[in-house]
């Protein structure tokens, strides 16, 4: 995405937060700049207007930078998470809308960090929201988190393959989650396994 130039552009807060997440994690930098870039190739595709698009970009880039305020013991565990850890967990959106707020340049891009991880079925988080209630931009995002969240490795199992995550996503789409089309465009995107090196 072309972006001003000028020192405290919206491109280098960005930037300067996702370096302040990777002092806690190594891995946001490369899964949020690989989800802004297909999520606003699949957004694009679907006709979204560019000032959507630029919001999308920068809402994909800093929408896990809520992790910050996650504790490691939770954030980086090697074993599944308990009921009360998942419920911290749950917390990153909200957080991640609390560090952003102050910067007036980021306020479309709040949206989308806070609306992340909402289902079509509501049975997402934090706000429970169904259906049209939740931005087709947000929907993009969703699907294109989980997707690069399987197809990476995680502290908790080893990356999935390309096909068996899309057989997860086409799944959930069964289960209410997820807006099938988007779950399509992003199967024929032509994403180059070296995005994620060797499975």
């Amino acid at each position: 995405m072309s972006t001003s130039s000028t020192p405290d552009s919206v491109e280098l807060i960005a930037q300067a937060l996702l370096t302040a997440a990777e002092s806690k994690d190594f891995r946001i930098r490369p899964h949020s700049e690989r989800v802004a870039r297909y999520a606003v190739e699949i957004a694009r595709r679907l006709g979204v207007d560019e000032n959507s698009l630029q919001n999308l970009y920068f809402g994909a880039l800093l929408h896990d930078i809520g992790n910050i305020g996650i504790p490691d013991s939770i954030l980086l565990k090697p074993t599944g998470l308990a009921d009360w850890e998942f419920a911290e967990m749950k917390m990153h959106p909200l957080i991640g809308v609390q560090i952003c707020k102050p910067l007036p340049s980021l306020a479309g891009a709040l949206p989308l960090i806070r609306s992340h991880h909402e289902k079509l079925n509501g049975s997402g988080y934090p706000d429970g929201l169904k259906g049209d209630d939740i931005s087709l931009t947000a929907r993009v995002l969703a699907v294109v988190d989980v997707y690069d969240t399987l197809r990476s490795d995680r502290a908790y199992r080893s990356a999935f393959a390309h096909d068996d995550a899309m057989e997860i996503l086409r799944k959930e789409i069964a289960r209410g989650w997820w807006q099938a089309d988007i779950v399509e465009m992003l199967a024929d995107l032509s994403i180059p396994e070296s995005d994620f090196g060797p499975i």
